[in-house]
């Protein structure tokens, strides 16, 4: 009988010691929990079952010794707490082309219940993102017509943070209002149907616009797109410099002049302003480089052209020609010091 009883007694220990073993392990931790992992297994049981990632956001990623990739000596990689996995760059294309197309589709149904503010938000957004062809030259042509209709028209609604009306003021110019508001007085006149820009009344109601516009050039293209701050309201062809010569990278218009004299950078003969030789056309816009290539440039600009076959084409100097009405508008948008020019490959 007594060895029957000492039998159990050591079954029971070899049960208890289990718990107890895992117990002090976690203890062990609990106490200097700097300390790296004692075991594998023991660590697995602590931390018990593993939760499955339930989420289609790369940017989050459960806590834990997950196995991810397998670097090239074939170790293992484990994210450090805290530390978001993030899928390969390839699978998060689809994702931004079905937000660019769920964009898309918003900005239709807005301008179905006649919301044309909204549908310019949901167009502008869906441009920053990864369109094909068929959808950018869309989007371009809604915002187009969305900003003749709300930015460049006598039309004001209320919910457009990118318009106001003013009352004018005893004192009060076009100039100087236009100035407050970053925009041209040009572009104001033009807005609001006024003849003569120096001819205005106290009490008079217009429109305003808040500026300043910016312009971004794509090489690849030939394209100057207009922006006001970050909203797209006009496309535009042009022509480029001969060899690759226009300079990439940020500029600032420094200067603006109608009716320019053109002086050969290279020697020659100078055409007088209003010559319909003069191939800068009627308008020069001046640049100065403030980051990347055009850095320190300070002898190019947007002007006109005598040679309209040559927009789309590269055939320049190094500036950037325009069709002469087309440069006329650009005029009108841009002003001195804070419009700035982005030019890309």
């Amino acid at each position: 009988m007594g060895g029957y009883y000492r039998q159990q007694r050591r079954k029971n220990r070899a049960i208890w010691a289990i718990p107890t073993t895992a117990t002090a392990a976690l203890a062990l931790w609990y106490i200097n929990p700097t300390q790296d992992a004692l075991d594998p297994e023991i660590e697995r049981l602590a931390m018990g079952p593993q939760p499955v990632l339930t989420t289609d956001r790369p940017e989050i990623a459960p806590r834990g010794p997950i196995r991810t990739d397998v670097s090239e000596k074939g170790a293992t990689q484990t994210p450090a707490p805290g530390k978001s996995r993030r899928l390969p760059a390839e699978n998060t294309k689809p994702a931004t082309t079905s937000r660019a197309s769920s964009l898309i589709a918003a900005g239709k149904q807005a301008l179905e219940r006649k919301d044309p503010v909204a549908a310019r938000a949901h167009f502008s957004e869906a441009m920053t993102l990864d369109v094909n062809d068929a959808q950018a030259n869309l989007v371009r042509a809604e915002l187009t017509r969305l900003g003749n209709e709300l930015i460049f028209s006598g039309r004001i609604l209320p919910t457009d943070p990118l318009v106001s009306r003013y009352i004018i003021k005893t004192g009060d110019s076009l100039a100087k209002i236009a100035k407050e508001n970053n925009v041209t007085d040009d572009l104001l006149a033009e807005m609001n149907s006024i003849r003569n820009k120096n001819i205005i009344r106290a009490g008079q109601s217009i429109k305003i616009v808040k500026g300043p516009f910016h312009a971004k050039v794509d090489k690849s293209i030939f394209s100057l797109d207009i922006y006001l701050g970050t909203t797209f309201v006009r496309h535009f062809r042009v022509g480029l410099g001969l060899d690759d010569s226009t300079p990439t990278g940020e500029w600032k218009v420094s200067t603006k002049l109608k009716n320019p004299t053109f002086y050969p950078p290279r020697g020659g003969e100078i055409v007088a302003a209003n010559n319909p030789n003069n191939p800068l056309g009627e308008r020069w816009i001046g640049l100065t480089g403030v980051a990347g290539e055009a850095v320190g440039q300070r002898r190019y600009g947007i002007h006109g052209t005598n040679e309209p076959e040559s927009i789309g084409q590269s055939k320049s100097m190094g500036c950037i020609r325009m069709h002469n009405a087309d440069v006329e508008s650009v005029y009108n948008y841009l002003i001195e010091s804070k419009s700035v020019i982005t030019v890309t490959d």
